[in-house]
């Protein structure tokens, strides 16, 4: 008798397709601990566009800064600085995440500084999309910082403090954003994040298949009204979802049908693979992923017959 009769030729091209992924990502962490360039820059995929946050900065006031690297010229000079002063010598997952078309990870990251004896250590996410060829396509970064120092200010008085009610919020949190992207509500995507937020997520309104910067809530207003102007979405279904106090990760498959441009009338589908970190205040200061490339799909969600 038939227990979980999953297509088996499903289950192993999701196997083929996850084992490839994951390859990729551990091969250029590798070279990264091994350091030398241009052996790391041969674990990129040989053409772009490429997507790279891995500078985050906490400011002052609170807010974050979040530089994108687009091109194989920049990713190449913030590794020679990178690697030029510290040397990386493991990184330990502690929560894994293997997609099929990336790999995430929260890990704990081991490094020394050039010419010392100086050895630290740092909780840090890490997210590495990669396409169907050999390489990686971006490599998305933060380190943990303490929700204290992000945002600004103090924290409500009411905010919880317990570690199982900060992962809750978390999550809560996030549901908020995916049920108000699902009915095109504006308001409810901004009540999600802080006014001091900075996102490097995938376009999908100029769809320039790289990522976008957005610093501020204005910047946000302006993506997410535009984003409503050209998708009405249908469905906003998480595939794989972890909340901790100080993240949350989700791989999201977003169907919609196009309102505007010279696809206006179909329906499309696609995946984002993002990390949002929460302020003291809870809601969302950094938002951070990637995502696949528009498919068409019939009104049901799936590829259109061949």
């Amino acid at each position: 008798m038939k227990a979980i009769d999953t297509d088996p030729t499903f289950l192993r091209q999701l196997g083929e397709t996850t084992a490839h992924s994951y390859d990729q990502s551990i091969t250029h962490i590798e070279a990264e601990m091994k350091g030398v360039i241009p052996e790391l820059m041969e674990t990129l995929t040989v053409d772009g566009p490429y997507g790279y946050t891995i500078t985050p900065e906490v400011l002052a006031d609170g807010g974050v800064k979040l530089p994108v690297i687009s091109t194989r010229e920049g990713i190449e000079e913030a590794y020679k600085m990178i690697r030029g002063r510290s040397d990386l010598l493991a990184v330990n997952p502690l929560t894994e995440i293997r997609g099929t078309w990336y790999t995430f990870q929260d890990a704990i990251s081991y490094g020394q500084l050039k010419g010392t004896d100086q050895r630290g250590a740092h909780e840090t996410l890490g997210l590495f999309p990669s396409a169907t060829g050999q390489g990686i396509t971006g490599e998305l970064v933060w380190v943990r910082m303490p929700r204290s120092v992000l945002g600004g200010g103090d924290p409500p008085a009411d905010a919880p403090v317990e570690d199982m009610h900060l992962r809750e919020q978390v999550f809560q949190q996030h549901d908020r954003f995916l049920k108000a992207l699902l009915v095109g509500d504006l308001d409810g995507v901004l009540g999600t994040i802080h006014d001091r937020a900075a996102s490097a997520v995938r376009d999908y309104v100029e769809d320039t298949g790289t990522l976008t910067t957005l610093v501020g809530l204005k910047a946000h207003a302006d993506y997410f009204g535009a984003f409503f102007d050209k998708f009405e979405v249908v469905s906003a279904e998480p595939l794989y979802r972890v909340a901790e106090d100080w993240y949350v990760f989700a791989e999201v498959r977003v169907t919609a049908e196009v309102k505007s441009g010279s696809a206006a009338g179909q329906s499309v589908a696609f995946h984002t693979a993002e990390f949002h970190v929460p302020a003291n205040d809870g809601r969302f200061i950094a938002r951070i992923g990637h995502g696949t490339d528009l498919a068409q799909c019939s009104a049901s969600g799936r590829p259109p017959p061949s």
